[in-house]
C-alpha cells in the first residue's frame, strides 16, 4: 500500500470513529463536480429539507459531527470536504481568486447533487465561501448560518495569520513550530495553541484523531498554506501591512444580501470580536447576531447544544430578523 493510500485509509477509519462517537449514521461517498473539475468527498446524514454545511480552514466535513445529533433528525445534511481537505484531496490555491472559486465550488456541488436551492451553514473559510455564493446566487440559498468569524472578516488580522499567510515563512513554520499533529493529543494541543476552541479538553477524542489523520494526508499542509496566502493579501507593503482579502472585501456588498442570515459568534473568538460580527449583521438587511457565551472560533465544538438548537430554530422559522442576543450554555 502506498503512503497516500495508507494515509487515506487511516483517515477513513478515524472519520468513521468520529461519526460513531456522535451517534449519528452518515454515508460517505464521492460526487463529480464539473466546475472546478474534481472528485469531491461528501458526508450525508438525516432526511428532510437539504442543508449544505461547509467547513472551515484546513478542517474536514466530519468536524460537524458534534452538531449532527441536533440537526440530522430534522434535515438532510450534505457535508463536502472542501478542495485541499479530507478525501477531496490536495489543491494548490496559488493564483486562485478565492471568491470566484468558493462560489463556483458550491454551485458545482449543488449541481452535482441535483439541488436547486438549499440552506447554507458555514464556518470560517466555509463561511466566506457561503457568503460569496449567496451574494452571487441568492435564488439558490433559502437561509444562511455563519458560525464563527467568516475568514478575513476583520480587516486587522492577528500577527499569527499574517505570518502563516507569508509565502516561504509559512513553509518554515509548518515544518517546525506548527508541524501537523500525528495523534489526538497533538490535535488537542494545536486547538489550544491557536485558541480556536475555548475548551479543547471537551472536544471528543475520536474527532481529535480525525483532525490528526486529516493533517497527515498528502498535500493537506500545502493546500492550507497556499489558501491562507490568498486570504491575507497585503493592501500595502511588508509583513505588517493591513490585509483586506476574503470576507472584509465583501463588506460593501452586504447591504444587497437578500438571504436571511444568522451569525453565531463565540464571545472568545480570537479571529474577530463579536463587534465584528455585529458590524456584519448590521450591514445585512436580514442579518441577526447571536453571541454564544464561553465559546471560541469553532463555536459548536464548545457549545454544541446551544448552536444546534439555534440553527434548528432559525432554519424552521418563517422569518429570520431581530436584534442581537446572547446564548448561554
Amino acid at each position: 500500500m502506498s503512503r497516500q493510500d495508507a494515509a487515506a485509509e487511516r483517515f477513513r477509519r478515524a472519520q468513521e470513529a468520529a461519526l460513531a462517537e456522535a451517534g449519528v449514521a452518515a454515508e460517505s461517498r464521492f460526487i463529480e463536480v464539473r466546475k472546478p473539475p474534481m472528485r469531491v468527498h461528501l458526508l450525508e446524514a438525516g432526511a428532510g429539507e437539504p442543508v449544505l454545511m461547509v467547513h472551515g480552514g484546513n478542517s474536514v466535513a466530519a468536524s460537524w459531527a458534534p452538531l449532527l445529533p441536533w440537526l440530522a433528525p430534522r434535515m438532510r445534511l450534505l457535508m463536502p470536504d472542501r478542495p485541499g481537505c479530507g478525501l477531496t484531496g490536495g489543491f494548490d490555491y496559488r493564483g486562485v481568486n478565492l471568491r470566484q472559486h468558493g462560489a463556483q465550488f458550491l454551485r458545482g456541488v449543488l449541481d452535482a447533487l441535483g439541488l436547486e436551492r438549499v440552506a447554507l451553514v458555514g464556518n470560517s473559510m466555509g463561511g466566506f465561501f457561503s457568503l460569496a455564493f449567496a451574494l452571487q446566487y441568492p435564488q439558490r440559498v433559502s437561509k444562511l448560518v455563519l458560525l464563527g468569524e467568516p475568514a478575513g472578516a476583520d480587516g486587522n488580522p492577528r500577527l499569527f495569520h499574517r505570518l502563516v499567510g507569508t509565502r516561504g515563512l509559512n513553509a518554515l513554520l509548518y515544518a517546525t513550530a506548527l508541524r501537523p499533529p500525528h495523534d489526538a493529543e497533538g490535535a488537542r494541543a494545536g486547538l489550544a495553541k491557536g485558541r480556536i476552541v475555548a475548551h479543547p479538553e471537551h472536544v471528543p477524542a475520536g474527532l481529535l484523531s480525525c483532525f490528526a489523520a486529516a493533517a497527515q494526508l498528502p498535500g493537506a499542509t500545502r493546500s492550507w498554506r497556499t489558501m491562507v496566502e490568498q486570504v491575507f493579501v497585503p493592501a500595502g507593503t511588508g509583513l505588517y501591512a493591513k490585509r483586506t482579502a476574503a470576507t472584509h472585501s465583501l463588506m460593501p456588498e452586504l447591504g444587497s444580501l437578500a438571504v436571511p442570515t444568522l451569525l453565531l459568534w463565540g464571545d472568545k473568538d480570537p479571529l474577530g470580536t463579536p463587534d465584528v460580527g455585529r458590524m456584519l449583521a448590521d450591514r445585512m438587511p436580514h442579518g441577526r447576531l447571536e453571541v454564544v457565551q464561553d465559546a471560541s472560533h469553532l463555536v459548536w465544538l464548545d457549545q454544541p447544544a446551544a448552536c444546534g438548537e439555534a440553527i434548528v430554530s432559525f432554519l424552521a422559522a418563517q422569518e429570520s430578523t431581530g436584534r442581537p442576543t446572547s446564548l448561554h450554555p
